[in-house]
């Protein structure tokens, strides 16, 4: 396959937070011998790495939803927030809304499998709040957007972001089948609100945004101890039952319950907030024109690496050639029991050469060869980056 396209440089992002270090070896061409082919060895794909500060990434339309608070060894403080828009699930015509709620109770069920991020078992703080404003579906929002909140009506909880469950929940005259997640009591400040919404709340969601917009969810400790906290991964657009979807569940007279679900990932948003960072992140961040042999990436909005190849045309200086594979390898060093190296990175383009913008390369969704993933035996991730 020829080697056309300008690929300046790629980003390196994940779920977690790690450091990079480039070996010698990072890029490979392996050859393929044979009468027809002229094999030989170049240094034009000599490469040059830096960290970046990358603050645009959407923070809406994506599969999960991070939320916690962490302190990491490496890198400092990261704080996800989650920001919902509610719907209805069983519409109710003339709704009781004078009576008095007996509770509410918020879930989330947490993605199966690898789920969280540093110490799960640490308690963090989490503040539920209603929200003063919409989310829109046909909006696009970032890690950075902000989103005003009701401060006089919250709900405190501490304790773990994933909680093992196994008591079901009740529900109406029946009971719902426990999920593994984020379970946490509103106030009854909180309750009564959403007992007390005008009628026409309760028959459609667009009276239901009217006049509630949706719930923040944000965790405020500010002072989690270095190399303890937690961010756990949930799943909030999953619709496949009532037991397992994310909800509000409102419980009024007795044995009468209302459900609140959320709307899904287009008008859910994560907000992520990262530093400040140590001293030899700020370095690089404030020589972006140096390059280095270490670098940093991180998940949400924050660090990540950025990956330069300068010299990628004198491939072609005498003519088109045929790369049979192409491959870029970075190492990981300096990880531990709770902030451990990832299962998988992603390798992402820019949208121009200046740009810190970027989208991941179509390979990732077509391709079995693109890679990423963790290789325990020398700690290493590799791409498979040949048809670029």
């Amino acid at each position: 396959m020829k080697l056309i396209h300008r690929l300046p440089l790629f980003l390196i992002t994940g779920l977690a937070v790690v450091s990079c270090e480039r070996r010698q070896d990072n890029i490979t061409l392996p050859g393929q011998g044979g009468s027809e082919i002229e094999l030989f060895v170049t240094d034009t794909l000599t490469f040059q790495a830096k960290t970046i500060d990358e603050d645009s990434l959407p923070g809406n339309g994506v599969s999960y939803f991070m939320l916690g608070e962490l302190n990491d060894p490496i890198l400092g403080r990261t704080k996800a927030s989650i920001y919902a828009d509610l719907d209805l699930i069983e519409p109710y015509a003339d709704f009781p809304n004078t009576q008095e709620a007996d509770s509410a109770i918020l879930f989330i069920p947490s993605v199966e499998g690898l789920n969280n991020y540093g110490n799960i078992l640490y308690p963090l703080k989490l503040n539920v709040y209603p929200l003063q404003q919409n989310i829109e579906s046909g909006e696009t929002y970032y890690q950075t957007d902000s989103f005003s909140i009701d401060e006089t009506i919250s709900t405190e909880y501490v304790g773990k972001l994933i909680n093992v469950y196994t008591d079901s929940i009740l529900y109406k005259n029946d009971t719902l089948n426990p999920y593994d997640g984020l379970k946490i009591k509103l106030s009854q400040d909180f309750a009564n609100k959403l007992m007390s919404l005008p009628k026409e709340a309760y028959e459609t969601n667009n009276g239901l945004d009217e006049h509630f917009k949706g719930i923040a969810i944000i965790p405020e400790g500010n002072n989690v101890a270095p190399s303890q906290g937690a961010i756990g991964v949930f799943d909030i657009h999953n619709t496949i039952s009532l037991d397992y979807r994310a909800k509000i569940l409102l419980y009024f007279g007795d044995s009468n319950t209302f459900v609140f679900g959320f709307s899904g990932k287009n008008q859910t948003v994560n907000k992520g907030e990262t530093g400040p960072y140590p001293s030899e992140i700020r370095e690089q961040l404030n020589e972006p024109d140096k390059h280095y042999t270490e670098t940093y990436a991180q998940a949400l909005s924050g660090v990540k690496t950025k990956i330069e190849v300068p010299y990628l045309y004198n491939l072609i200086a005498q003519g088109n050639v045929a790369i049979h594979k192409a491959e870029i390898s970075f190492s990981v060093k300096n990880y531990d029991e709770f902030f451990f190296a990832p299962p998988r990175l992603s390798l992402f383009k820019p949208f121009s050469k200046s740009s810190n913008r970027n989208f991941l390369i179509e390979d990732a969704v077509t391709s079995t060869n693109y890679g990423g993933n963790y290789e325990e035996t020398d700690g290493t991730y590799s791409f498979d980056i040949t048809r670029h």
